[in-house]
């Protein structure tokens, strides 16, 4: 299972105001709230873990076909830093989630898979024809192969597991 999400951060600046009182409170747990207090670029980190629990969001969909949004319930456990590359391990009820973040040109890209071994497994495509399934999943038209689409601003990214 996969999810994607991108955040345009010169886009989020504009749209969002995130440093609204109570914001992170309904978003963030005390753990993920510390990332951001933390972090050298709020705003960047803010954006990163709201692209992993989104990501992780869209991967759970394809295991229960759940619709609803639980950005509380979507724990982010670790955050590691390795070569411009964010590891993070997630947890969605008792659903482990394997994550791979970066951040360039000021877009935030991130992949959540439910098994750290399909990393190796992504294809990443430019354009593809795509349908959504009964439960507003969508799946590659010929292959039927499940794919995570994500677009914010000046980003888009359509990716499948081989």
């Amino acid at each position: 299972m996969i999810g994607n999400d991108v955040v345009d951060l010169i886009l989020a600046k504009k749209e969002s105001n995130w440093k609204q009182k109570g914001y992170l409170d309904k978003l963030f747990s005390e753990i993920e709230q510390d990332f951001i207090k933390n972090a050298n670029d709020q705003d960047e980190m803010v954006w990163m873990l709201w692209s992993i629990k989104e990501s992780t969001y869209k991967a759970y969909q394809r295991i229960c076909n759940n619709r609803g949004f639980y950005p509380l319930k979507i724990k982010i456990e670790s955050l590691n830093l390795i070569e411009a590359t964010y590891f993070s391990k997630v947890k969605l009820f008792e659903t482990d989630f394997y994550g791979k973040t970066t951040i360039e040109n000021e877009i935030v890209k991130t992949v959540v898979v439910k098994n750290e071994i399909d990393f190796a497994n992504l294809v990443y495509c430019n354009s593809i024809e795509y349908q959504k399934d009964s439960n507003g999943l969508p799946f590659e038209i010929y292959s039927k192969k499940p794919i995570s689409i994500s677009h914010h601003g000046r980003s888009r990214e359509v990716l499948f597991l081989k």
